[in-house]
């Protein structure tokens, strides 16, 4: 996954086999550096400093993804991680996706299981060949988010946070 930002508690990454293609919004994660199976398993000071990267990684993500032409109307903001628990089992790792969300979204391929916006995503298994023709976002498309990041942090809503950056 290329790798959006890094600082000491968190990576943000956008997807290499997104759950959501590109040209209808994307898909980012934001994983804590140490591990947790739940959110409630977090200290709170770590707990709320993952809030607040949502909120400016979602800020940046809408701002860039706006910029290059897409219709932006929501963020989808979720904390999955059951697919940890297929064959192969894997150790379950909290993260959050944001699925970015558009007007006139639709499926590459017209798979009829595709719910556009503002209806749910719907997330079938890897091996049904639903997500083949999702498109990834761009090695741009993710500097352009970084950029933004940094310059929302510099910002008077955001410049009192401690994001170790």
């Amino acid at each position: 996954m290329p790798i959006i930002l890094e600082i000491k508690d968190f990576i943000i990454k956008a997807h290499d086999e997104p759950h959501h293609s590109r040209e209808n919004g994307g898909h980012i994660v934001i994983t804590p550096i140490e591990q947790f199976h739940h959110r409630y398993e977090m200290p709170l000071d770590l707990a709320a400093k993952l809030m607040h990267l949502t909120m400016i990684a979602g800020e940046a993500f809408t701002n860039v993804m706006k910029l290059k032409g897409l219709d932006i109307v929501r963020i989808n903001y979720q904390d999955n991680g059951n697919w940890a628990y297929k064959e192969p089992k894997r150790e379950p790792q909290l993260h959050i996706h944001l699925y970015m969300r558009t007007n006139h979204e639709k499926h590459p391929t017209n798979d009829p299981r595709f719910q556009a916006f503002p209806d749910a995503l719907v997330f079938p298994d890897r091996s049904t060949g639903y997500y083949d023709n999702f498109v990834p976002l761009t090695t741009e498309d993710c500097s352009d988010i970084k950029k933004e990041i940094m310059k929302l942090l510099n910002t008077d809503k955001y410049k009192i946070l401690e994001t170790d950056i």
